[in-house]
């Protein structure tokens, strides 16, 4: 991200906390503070709305919990927690929060190593877009994904679909399941857009893989997979028809 800011908003509804990120925000160049919310609810709604490179966002707020909000993000939204208490710290990187910072913020250089791993982390993501603009760039790429604590290699034309599965993901290829600790949005994030497509809320196909389509469901070998209506047009689009 070179020359460029990267855009960000709070979302803290202790007062106090808000101001001093706001003078952290504000004494960081490459920072480019948007807008504060108290409320998460708004601060939901401001982002479906704008394109926002980094959420600071408090774990414990009244009606929508941080953990519950970073669900409604977009996933090319990098998000660093800020808490008084470190008990949420598991939780929050199982959720593939970039960092988690403890109140009081008062150490400025490690607030700045939080920024700073946002903006490798974006500058990756740019590099690896640009990477993955064909599809042979993507065709053979690995997926590493954790599994107790084992990392899988996974050739992504080997995998079929991908399901969410209460605060799991099945990652279904043609050799074995995987049961992931994620959610299907970040695990979304990491696929190539040309070869993977969100069909269901609960599911991502591989649309290599795909043998037929009728106007609910499709299907991939035997399994059944349901085509809900707010996805289809994307399904239709991501496809070459005859």
């Amino acid at each position: 991200m070179p020359g460029s800011k990267i855009s960000c908003v709070i979302v803290e509804d202790d007062l106090v906390a808000q101001k001093v990120l706001e003078v952290l925000i504000k004494k960081t160049a490459i920072l480019d503070l948007k807008k504060s919310f108290d409320n998460p609810i708004e601060a939901s709604a401001y982002m479906k709305e704008e394109k926002i490179d980094l959420a600071f966002l408090d774990i414990e707020m009244p009606e929508l919990n941080g953990l519950q909000l970073i669900q409604l993000l977009d996933p090319k939204t990098s998000v660093i927690i800020i808490s008084d208490k470190d008990k949420y710290a598991l939780p929050a990187f199982e959720h593939n929060v970039s960092d988690y910072l403890l109140k009081p913020l008062n150490d400025y250089s490690r607030f700045l190593k939080a920024v700073l791993k946002v903006k490798d982390i974006q500058d990756a993501r740019k590099e690896t877009g640009a990477s993955r603009s064909g599809e042979e760039a993507s065709a053979d790429s690995p997926l590493f994904v954790k599994v107790d604590s084992l990392l899988h290699n996974i050739n992504l034309n080997h995998i079929l679909w991908i399901e969410a599965y209460g605060d799991y993901v099945k990652i279904n290829t043609d050799q074995k399941m995987l049961m992931v600790l994620s959610t299907l949005k970040s695990i979304e994030s990491k696929l190539p857009e040309n070869q993977f497509v969100r069909v269901h809320r609960s599911f991502i196909v591989n649309i290599n893989r795909i043998d037929n389509i009728d106007p609910n469901n499709l299907q991939i070998g035997t399994k059944i997979i349901p085509v809900s209506a707010n996805h289809r047009e994307g399904l239709i689009k991501k496809i070459s028809l005859l």
